[in-house]
């Protein structure tokens, strides 16, 4: 799998994107191990006007919504760093053709070519 991998991508293309991607799952991981106030649970007793619960409970929603997609971004990132050593990086995983270096460097964690992307 390793002499694919070296058919499609070199060590000076993917040593940047793989910098790329190892800054920013520390970033995420920083991130994600960090509590916020914005994700705990409404306490149904304390003493606040019914409009501001609700605005504190849509806060609450959106900052959970928040933690998903990072999470979700993390999973993507973690799983772009198994296939960088695995050797299957960069290809995509419908067509099995070379994903374009611009679109790496754009989102370092695609599966897909454009071509085959939705």
């Amino acid at each position: 799998m390793l002499g694919l991998y070296l058919l499609i991508m070199t060590h000076e293309e993917l040593a940047p994107i793989k910098k790329v991607i190892d800054v920013r799952i520390e970033e995420l991981t920083s991130i994600l191990n960090t509590e916020t106030e914005d994700t705990k649970p409404i306490e149904p007793d304390v003493s606040i006007g019914r409009l501001s619960r609700l605005d504190s409970m849509q806060m609450q929603q959106m900052a959970l919504e928040q933690r998903r997609r990072q999470e979700s971004e993390l999973q993507k990132l973690n799983n772009a760093i198994k296939r960088i050593e695995d050797g299957s990086y960069g290809t995509c995983m419908m067509c099995r053709q070379p994903i374009a270096l611009a679109r790496l460097e754009a989102q370092p964690d695609a599966i897909l070519c454009i071509n085959c992307a939705p």
